[in-house]
């Protein structure tokens, strides 16, 4: 479709005792359920508005998650902002998939970003593979090393889409490159450290297609991080095509394409995520409606997590996928935002272990190659602290917070908040500090991490922005008063 301060170790001591389990792949995707695609944005080729979006804003992705979508994919295109044989990445480029990264994860949400239009030079075919692999490893390279100090909510995505020409069915060496690709993507990955050495990753099949011909011919590296990487307009007469049919009735394909699914991947442990799915407007609404509630509902008996397809175009034809009007910030078809979240609600086994997993920031916490996301935000952590700040600094957008280096309060007490504290006017979602010492506690029942805000300021009340996830959902914020 067009579609990080250095080693931490000395911080480990609270938050290491909270830590559970390092959340495991099929964990991360079943709490990314459901996800909502930021299209036609980052993606465009030309520039972030050059295909008539506006500029993406935190409102934007703040309406986004209030509305209950858990997962934000980020199209990413990377050509018009890369220069030289090196294909070296413009800093503004990196700075600005960062800011947008951030909005994402300070709202608590699992965030994909990807390698997302190649304007064919991806092209799966022996002739072209070692262009494809040395251009997509500089790429990884530069991307990852940017993140690597991020925990598992972000997540990398190599490829959109891979395929040759407009072949969308493709041949056995069409397949084979492909597999090359991921491979050589992931390796290159993994080996920038911190966080990327168990970060998820997703790996498409051909054209990310979900037919059986695609689906078994992917080769996946032995890698227990990994997912598939799906794409599914079906039916695609009524999904897609236009002016193709406008009612949905063959529910029997859905059911066909999630079986397939489900006996490539999920039946052997291996997590699928549907990065694309969607339906385009055809003056259709209730048909669209009906057709949301279904699909998912097929996705989540399966977990597998579904990230519509939306790109802000509100017309009718075969590329109007718009649900979120990012001017007036307003859901134009809320029936179907409605039926993705019955949907995903039937979910059955959707770990809030992954969601509230503290692992990565232990990863964190011992790894000093974390420092090179925390050397772009600015922080004096005390010591008891700096591990819970750490993400929250990488996270330069997370909250308009700033670190202190006083001595953090002891956080004593067995009640919803420690002993000094009161709870913030929204303690779910974001603490405004009203007075006090500008301290915050997150957490409950007696595990909490502390961030020293400052009095006036604020800060989202998400393990993004503190790092950890002590007490368990519903974790809450309290200010020191």
């Amino acid at each position: 479709m067009h579609k990080i301060l250095g080693s931490l170790l000395l911080a480990g001591c609270t938050l290491a005792s909270s830590l559970a389990h390092a959340a495991s792949a099929s964990e991360i995707t079943r709490s990314m359920m459901p996800g909502w695609n930021l299209g036609n944005a980052l993606d465009a080729i030309g520039g972030e508005t050059n295909w008539g979006n506006p500029k993406t804003t935190r409102a934007m992705i703040d309406k986004v998650r209030s509305a209950g979508f858990k997962s934000l994919r980020v199209p990413v295109s990377w050509d018009d902002y890369t220069s030289g044989s090196s294909y070296s990445i413009a800093s503004t480029r990196l700075d600005r998939v960062e800011e947008v990264v951030n909005y994402g994860l300070a709202n608590g949400m699992y965030v994909i970003i990807n390698v997302h239009h190649h304007n064919g030079w991806e092209a799966p075919t022996y002739a072209n593979q070692s262009t494809a692999k040395d251009r997509l490893g500089k790429l990884w390279q530069q991307i990852a090393t940017r993140f690597k100090g991020y925990d598992e909510h972000l997540i990398f995505e190599v490829m959109n889409e891979p395929r040759s020409g407009e072949d969308w069915t493709g041949t056995a060496e069409n397949y084979a490159v492909v597999n090359t690709l991921n491979a050589a993507a992931l390796s290159t990955i993994r080996a920038t450290g911190g966080n990327n050495a168990s970060r998820l990753v997703m790996l498409p099949t051909y054209v990310a297609g979900p037919w059986d011909v695609q689906i078994n011919a992917l080769s996946l590296p032995a890698d227990n991080m990994l997912a598939a990487s799906i794409h599914a307009y079906i039916p695609y007469s009524f999904a897609m095509e236009y002016p193709g049919s406008s009612s949905f009735t063959d529910t029997a394909l859905v059911d066909s394409v999630f079986a397939g699914l489900n006996t490539r991947f999920i039946a052997k442990g291996i997590p699928v995520v549907m990065g694309e799915w969607g339906t385009t407007n055809k003056g259709n609404y209730t048909e669209r409606v009906k057709h949301a509630e279904y699909y998912v509902k097929a996705a989540a008996k399966l977990g597998i997590p579904v990230i519509v397809w939306d790109n802000n175009i509100f017309t009718t034809g075969g590329e109007a996928f718009g649900l979120l009007n990012r001017s007036t910030l307003s859901w134009t078809y809320p029936e179907i935002v409605t039926a993705i979240m019955q949907g995903a609600s039937t979910m059955s086994g959707a770990s809030s272990s992954a969601a509230t997993s503290t692992a990565s920031s232990s990863k964190a916490a011992a790894s000093s190659s974390a420092a090179s996301s925390s050397s772009k935000a600015s922080s004096a952590a005390s010591t008891s602290s700096a591990a819970a700040s750490s993400v929250a600094s990488s996270s330069k957008a997370a909250s308009s917070a700033t670190s202190s280096a006083s001595t953090t309060p002891a956080l004593l007490g067995t009640g919803d908040y420690p002993t000094g504290f009161s709870k913030c006017s929204a303690e779910d979602a974001t603490c405004t500090v009203p007075t006090g010492t500008g301290w915050v506690a997150f957490g409950r029942k007696g595990k909490w991490v502390a961030r020293n805000v400052g009095v006036g300021k604020s800060i989202a009340c998400s393990v993004a922005a503190f790092g950890s996830n002590p007490g368990g959902n519903p974790n809450k914020c309290a200010y020191q008063k």
